[in-house]
């Protein structure tokens, strides 16, 4: 055999035995697949799509009119507007559960101790605050009460939705349905519409009003400053704040009031005076 014959045999036997050691190597089932965690919450394998979407097809509008073109693309626009509101509650959702699952777990497992570190400074740690890592646990455990809903309406919920629905839900599947079918067809599903669409079915109490503001002071009326007028009382009714905002409302009740008060002043200074002349009087004769 030639010397080139056996240099090219020689080629081919060590790329055989190459092949062979490499198809012996394992390799694991899920190259994504963190050992760290749970089965439950290892990443899934994703088919591969577009991140970027495909262009608008401008042929679908070829043979309509301009009414039917605009009615088209407005329908587009609002399709897409949803698919966009729906892909962050949908991610929001899944976060949250993930996040506060976990945090339960390192709560159990006092991961804080292990770091030498309190709760709150544990938190901080991740970049939180320690209030928001017992949220983040409620909002998990909320969220999974509502699996069966979320799964059968197809509707992802965030964690100030999920704190309205779940309660509501533990007491009546049913009627937590209805609150958020009336959420939806309202037009934006909301923590705030939730709520709104529970009280209307009865099933959570009317929201109290706030407490109306207390009304500015009104100044002594005329009749009561000839009755009981004092300097400090007109001192106190004509404070530069109050008179600011009863001069907004009535400025000439404002005028009416000073002229009252004004003169009964005046009243009060003559009587002054009197009695100080009279005891000055007095003084004197004594002298």
């Amino acid at each position: 055999m030639s010397k080139k014959n056996l240099v090219a045999q020689g080629l081919e036997g060590l790329k055989a035995e190459t092949a062979q050691r490499v198809s012996r190597i394992p390799r694991a089932a899920d190259a994504n697949r963190d050992p760290a965690l749970p089965q439950q919450f290892q990443p899934t394998e994703a088919p591969a799509i577009a991140l970027v979407p495909v262009t608008f097809e401008t042929s679908a509008l070829d043979g309509m009119d301009q009414a039917q073109q605009v009615e088209t693309l407005e329908a587009a626009y609002w399709d897409a507007d949803r698919a966009e509101v729906r892909s962050f509650q949908l991610a929001k959702m899944r976060g949250s559960v993930l996040k506060g699952e976990l945090l339960g777990l390192l709560l159990e497992r006092r991961a804080h101790d292990h770091r030498g570190l309190t709760v709150g400074d544990y938190a901080e740690s991740l970049g939180i605050k320690r209030q928001y890592v017992y949220d983040l646990i409620g909002a998990a455990e909320d969220i999974r009460v509502l699996a069966p809903l979320i799964e059968e309406t197809t509707t992802p919920v965030v964690a100030s939705q999920a704190a309205v629905l779940a309660p509501i839900y533990r007491a009546d599947p049913e009627a937590a349905g209805l609150v958020l079918q009336a959420a939806k067809d309202s037009g934006k599903l909301s923590a705030a519409s939730l709520t709104e669409a529970a009280r209307d079915l009865g099933l959570l109490a009317p929201a109290t009003a706030p407490a109306p503001k207390p009304a500015p002071s009104v100044p002594l009326s005329p009749s009561d400053a000839a009755s009981r007028l004092a300097f400090a009382d007109a001192y106190k009714a004509f404070a530069p704040k109050r008179i600011e905002e009863l001069v907004l409302q009535d400025p000439g009740a404002v005028l009416e009031h000073a002229e009252a008060i004004e003169a009964e002043i005046t009243k009060v200074q003559r009587r002054v005076n009197a009695a100080r002349k009279a005891a000055q009087k007095a003084l004197g004769s004594d002298a």
